[in-house]
């Protein structure tokens, strides 16, 4: 190519890169950006990779691993008591996108809707199995545990049956089973018993795919809230019940079955139905940090292409777990670059630089969403 050919392209390139980076401008992620971030970012790496150096070979493996990257499906069920907080921990953590015409939309036409019904104690919402898709992620909200002899039986057959169940590939449907205990229940004797004679005999070689948390943190203590309000985090009282009770649920897991968890404590948020004060999620980004790491990094996209990007959901935590879930997203990119090619740049923990271009461009746009939710 010329030096007038590789100038004018480069010029097209440069107004390409600006183009791309405008659209993603703005204080807050819009419902449906960050998968279009992550759309911009698969052409760009098949372009790099379809017009490097490598050998045919090397490109074709790399083409496989990036077609997995988009393709690969992700099942996550959750387990637990009835009024434990399944469906809110769904809510805080995932959402679908709802615009009346996405055609004629503005970015205030764009808002999140409930992925899972929450009910209350007394009504239930989740009476069987229920099942929530959005992309290549799979949410299954198993019936809620603890309401009679009888009901308990029946709902233990749908959970083995869907643990029991494979994929196209022969390979078990489920990746990772999310146990939601209760925090101010001390009777968590019928979700023990599930773990311990259904759950976790299915995952003896893997024990890692199965997490288990502690919901409703903030009432946790039944002697007083011991929870500030205005900061949105729990006391030294609280905390040091909290640590005790999750080590009490290590210690007893381990003694019936075992298997050695670390149980993360946490609050999906909500609103108080008398006074209508709102409680925002706590540690949802220690408990995202969690389920990502107990995937395969294959399995990962799925997760971070169903996120509810409300930053605010993630603001509240007992430490800055942000930087960690966006370092795992792009180990799981790297993965897929695997076998020499210079991507990203140091921030994002990545091998090699890119300066410019739209590869690095494209990169820059999901790390900067990254850091508008877990900012």
């Amino acid at each position: 190519m010329s030096a007038e050919g590789k100038a004018e392209n480069t010029d097209n390139q440069e107004e390409f890169v600006s183009k791309l980076m405008k659209e993603f401008e703005g204080s807050k992620v819009r419902s449906g950006e960050f998968r279009e971030g992550m759309d911009r970012l698969c052409e760009a790496m098949e372009d790099e990779i379809l017009n490097s150096n490598f050998s045919d070979d090397i490109k074709k493996q790399m083409m496989k691993r990036l077609r997995r990257f988009k393709t690969t499906k992700t099942n996550i069920m959750l387990v637990g008591a009835t009024g434990c907080g399944k469906s809110s921990t769904i809510n805080a953590l995932f959402s679908v996108e709802s615009a009346a015409d996405k055609s004629d939309s503005t970015d205030d036409d764009y808002h999140y809707v409930e992925v899972a019904k929450v009910g209350t104690k007394a009504d239930p919402e989740t009476k069987v199995i229920e099942k929530y898709t959005i992309g290549n992620l799979t949410l299954w909200d198993t019936p809620g545990l603890g309401d009679s002899t009888d009901e308990d039986e029946s709902h233990t057959k749908v959970i083995e049956d869907l643990l029991d169940e494979e994929d196209d590939e022969g390979n078990a449907l489920i990746d990772l089973v999310l146990v939601v205990l209760e925090g101010a229940s001390k009777d968590l004797g019928t979700t023990y018993k599930i773990m311990n004679d259904i759950i976790f005999p299915r995952f003896e070689d893997d024990p890692g795919r199965v997490l288990v948390a502690l919901n409703q943190s903030d009432i946790a203590m039944k002697t007083g809230r011991h929870w500030d309000y205005e900061k949105n985090i729990p006391d030294e009282t609280l905390v040091a019940f909290l640590e005790e009770k999750v080590k009490s649920i290590h210690d007893r897991i381990l003694e019936d079955s075992g298997i050695e968890v670390d149980p993360v404590y946490y609050c999906a948020g909500y609103m108080e139905a008398e006074t209508g004060e709102v409680v925002r999620p706590y540690n949802l980004s220690k408990l995202l940090l969690c389920i990502v790491n107990a995937i395969p990094p294959v399995k990962r996209i799925a997760v971070f292409e169903g996120l509810n990007t409300d930053s605010e959901n993630y603001e509240y935590n007992d430490n800055d777990y942000g930087s960690d879930v966006s370092e795992s997203f792009f180990d799981t990119v790297g993965d897929i670059m695997e076998g020499g090619m210079e991507l990203g740049h140091a921030v994002l923990g990545l091998p090699g630089a890119i300066v410019g271009g739209v590869l690095g461009a494209a990169v820059g746009v999901v790390a900067g969403l990254f850091q508008k939710i877990f900012c």
